[in-house]
């Protein structure tokens, strides 16, 4: 005698797709709404963070537009949509560039780090204004000394 157990995957229940579909929808309308709190948030701070961005590493704002412009002139096409992705996308530049100066200020003062445990650090010092110091005479020889005998004499007499 054998026992036949079955297992149905398919349930036949039409509400158990519906419930899955909403809870998908749900889902993705609380993503939506997060996402744009999100970027509500980043555009207010966008002003700011470009300023620190200049404060922190002038360089990098300026590499980026002159990036911009030399798309520009490379090809016009890609540069003005370049362009206005970086007008639309303000709030996520503003982040990127902001990341990329803190980034730059850290790596050199990593460099700067190694630099002073290689060739040390410089010390601040002061000059002291002292009495010069009065030494006592050493008496000269007037005989000249004989310079040590070099071993590698002898290479260089002609015999």
């Amino acid at each position: 005698m054998r026992y036949r157990k079955e297992f149905n995957l398919n349930n036949n229940n039409p509400f158990s797709s519906i419930t899955g579909i909403i809870l998908v929808v749900l889902f993705l309308v609380a993503l939506y709404f997060i996402a744009r709190a999100i970027f509500t948030i980043l555009y207010y701070l966008a002003p700011i963070m470009i300023i620190a961005a200049l404060i922190i590493d002038y360089k990098v704002v300026l590499g980026y537009l002159k990036w911009l412009v030399g798309l520009l002139k490379e090809n016009l096409l890609l540069g003005i949509g370049a362009i206005v992705l970086s007008v639309l996308g303000f709030p996520v530049l503003s982040v990127f560039l902001l990341g990329k100066a803190l980034f730059k200020r850290q790596v050199r003062k990593s460099e700067e780090e190694g630099r002073v445990s290689q060739k040390g650090e410089y010390i601040e010092y002061e000059e002291l204004d002292s009495e010069q110091l009065e030494l006592p005479q050493i008496e000269r020889e007037t005989k000249r000394q004989e310079p040590p005998d070099n071993q590698y004499d002898e290479f260089f007499e002609e015999k």
